[in-house]
């Protein structure tokens, strides 16, 4: 049987992050191996969701209250050849200020602003619901 190839997670977080779509950059940690998409945040993040999509109109989501949600991709019929794309969002433990626009008495502060979100994305290859870890940092190293 052949075996899978492996690299660090923290190799690998850092040439797969892509940036920040909401209001801040995820500080986490993703690891490719096999056919398993984990992904590891800090403490300081909560209600994590990894979605990733890929050839033939796949989808799939995993949420996690902990923050180290994770997609095994054999397991949700994800065979196809080809580049996946995932994404990783979170609230932080940082509550966000919003302006209160109406003069309740309350001073200026909008109270229900809730938590600031935080997210970053990535792509892969896989081969048959397998990840090719090479193929995946040969493009995103380009």
């Amino acid at each position: 049987m052949r075996k899978p190839n492996c690299l660090p997670v923290i190799g690998i977080a850092g040439l797969l992050a892509t940036g920040a779509l909401a209001n801040e950059n995820l500080d986490a940690l993703v690891s490719l191996q096999g056919s398993e998409v984990r992904v590891t945040l800090s403490r300081e993040y909560f209600n994590a969701t990894l979605s990733i999509s890929g050839p033939n109109d796949f989808h799939a989501e995993a949420f996690s209250r902990d923050g180290s949600p994770a997609i095994d991709l054999i397991r949700v019929g994800a065979t196809a050849d080809g580049t996946y794309t995932y994404e990783v969002t979170a609230a932080s433990s940082e509550d966000a200020v919003g302006e209160n626009l109406m003069d309740n008495g309350r001073g200026g502060v909008d109270e229900t602003a809730g938590k600031i979100g935080a997210s970053m994305s990535g792509t892969f290859q896989a081969i048959g619901g397998i990840i090719n870890t090479q193929a995946s940092l040969t493009e995103e190293s380009e």
